[in-house]
């Protein structure tokens, strides 16, 4: 009989220790569902009910972000004196967005408002000196930033120079010496109160903006209306979607499939998002990567264009600017991540325990795609360099576990700068200084426990395949959206029969499709990029294959259909 080798490490959980049928009966939900909350930490039915229907009313006041008062006393004294704003945001889809937000608002209010996105290409990340000129060639004398600021001393210094005052609001690292801004709006801040730190950048400014209405004593609705702005940020940016990220993320869903914004609906329709509701794979991997492409591959203001347009025709014109970007972005990734992976293998650097790897003249718009690509084929952190002249600046991407942010820290002395958080970065470096940072950033690593870098996979629950009934999926829709530390679940079956014909699919013929028995139940199967796996499954064996899977719906020709999409597979291990 053949064997099949996981690819992954599998972490089976134990058994729970509470009474997971007293909680499925007082919850009136399935067994497995139980075993699932546990797994999370979620141990009685209040939490568990809190988990579920994630209450608005459970959103912190923003009363104490630092230095909230100031800013909006600040944005009061500008609106009363007519005073020229100017927002400036980053080029990601958390940017754009939060960019778009703080405009949407200022705007609603009267305010004489410009906003400024810097080119990715000619003035990286963050506020940058050429914005700080924009800002005094316009007149503007206040400059709020959003999803960035943070580490700009010097732009903050200049704008002061030229009487401009600087609010800002992010949610990236605070450095030991931050900018002598008026206002520095980050839950991240050393010693800030605020109870949640792991805000995206549209949540920061959207806490802004509910301290200025409130103070203004707008109606409520001015500030829902902005949640799908929100919410399309916050999945976006890969934050933890728990807590109140999570709260904001599935009130965002809502109001995405309800906007009103035509930009927002072009997009959709563009993109041929179905008319259901919407889910986080909708925006992350749908509407977040065709903002997000504007940035990579021509300039951010495309998509802030979007999602301010008033009228229909140009928000059409826009959609399709877009989806043509994303195409691109698309083609130079791949080729991109070729190239990455060709080098890595060739010069062996798969062997340590951070890939640095730099080439001239890579797009530095696609970087981070291809960092995550590089995390997903070796499972290490990740760290992509493109080269122009003596000057490379890089993006990085991360694992389970390991601080990116951190680790930059440690090898900081060879940096001309860096930014970011613990699941992605951004770096400037002498090109001549990569191999010093490699070496520091890789002793970092090696401080570390060595499991963080064995490619494994957690299992929420051990089950049997009747258990993934129509009941369960209704479960798992309440568990959306799904994102960091809220990940879809992965159950593990054990002991099963593959039956019928096991067929490959796919326009490369990529993917494999076939059916698993266990008892009188029977389940289709997905493996993709997984079809030379075809002539080493047996069929027709008992208690032959163990499985690793998550649970898709599938709709085909109007009929839906519960599926197993399989992360990992095993022959059996005899007992």
């Amino acid at each position: 009989m053949s064997e099949l080798t996981p690819s992954l490490h599998w972490h089976l959980p134990e058994p729970p220790a509470a009474d997971t049928a007293l909680l499925a009966r007082e919850l009136n939900l399935p067994e497995l569902a139980i075993r699932l909350m546990l797994r999370r930490g979620l141990a009685s039915a209040d939490a568990i009910r809190g988990f579920l229907t994630p209450s608005p009313a459970l959103l912190h006041q923003p009363a104490t972000l630092p230095d909230i008062k100031v800013a909006t006393e600040r944005i009061i004294a500008a609106l009363e004196r007519r005073e020229r704003i100017c927002v400036y945001g980053d080029y990601d889809a958390d940017g754009v967005t939060g960019t778009c937000l703080l405009v949407s608002a200022l705007r609603r209010l009267g305010a004489d408002v410009v906003y400024y996105l810097p080119h990715r290409e000619s003035e990286g990340y963050g506020l940058s000196l050429a914005g700080v000129e924009f800002c005094r060639e316009t007149g503007a004398k206040l400059l709020i930033t959003n999803d960035c600021g943070s580490t700009d001393r010097e732009a903050v210094t200049a704008a002061a120079a030229a009487s401009i005052d600087v609010i800002i609001t992010d949610h990236h690292e605070v450095p030991v010496e931050p900018p002598r801004a008026l206002a520095l709006v980050n839950p991240k801040r050393p010693g800030s109160a605020y109870p949640f730190t792991e805000l995206a950048g549209v949540g920061v400014a959207f806490k802004l903006v509910w301290s200025l209405l409130s103070a203004l004593g707008r109606p409520r609705q001015e500030l829902t209306c902005l949640l799908d702005l929100v919410g399309i940020g916050t999945i976006a940016d890969m934050v933890p979607l728990v807590g109140e990220n999570r709260i904001l993320a599935r009130l965002g869903l809502a109001a995405i499939r309800s906007t009103d914004r035509p930009g927002l609906r072009a997009l959709m329709r563009r993109a041929g998002i179905p008319d259901r509701p919407l889910t986080s794979y909708d925006v992350g991997f749908i509407i977040g990567p065709r903002l997000n492409a504007a940035g990579r591959i021509s300039h951010a203001s495309t998509a802030l264009e979007l999602l301010l347009a008033d009228d229909q025709t140009q928000a059409d014109r826009l959609a399709a600017e877009l989806d043509a970007h994303n195409r691109d972005r698309q083609t130079r990734g791949e080729e991109t991540t070729k190239q990455a992976m060709a080098r890595v293998e060739a010069e062996g650097l798969d062997k340590r325990r951070v890939v640095v790897v730099a080439q001239e003249d890579w797009h530095r718009g696609v970087i981070g795609i291809v960092a995550t690509r590089l995390v997903e084929r070796y499972y290490r952190p990740c760290i992509v360099i493109s080269l122009e002249g003596e000057t490379g600046k890089g993006s990085g991407r991360s694992v389970n576990g390991f601080n990116l942010y951190e680790s930059l820290k440690a090898a900081a002395e060879y940096l001309s700068s860096f930014g970011g958080h613990k699941y992605a970065a951004g770096l400037v470096i002498d090109r001549n200084r990569i191999p010093q940072f490699t070496d520091a950033i890789n002793r970092y690593a090696d401080s570390l426990p060595e499991e963080l870098y064995k490619p494994s996979i957690d299992v929420d629950a051990v089950c049997q395949l009747d258990e993934i009934n129509d009941d369960l999926v209704r479960f798992l829709d309440q568990l959306e959206p799904y994102g960091p530390e809220n990940r879809r679940p992965v159950f593990a079956t054990l002991g099963l029969e593959v039956v019928g014909f096991p067929r490959r699919f796919g326009r490369n013929q990529e993917h494999l499709k076939l059916a698993l028995r266990s008892g009188e139940t029977v389940r289709d199967a997905v493996a993709w990029r997984r079809s030379e796996l075809l002539t080493d499954i047996e069929v027709g064996c008992k208690d032959y294959l163990d499985i690793c899977f998550t649970v898709d719906r599938n709709t085909h020709q109007g009929r839906a259909a519960t599926r197993l999409i399989l992360t990992d597979l095993r022959t059996r291990t005899p007992r």
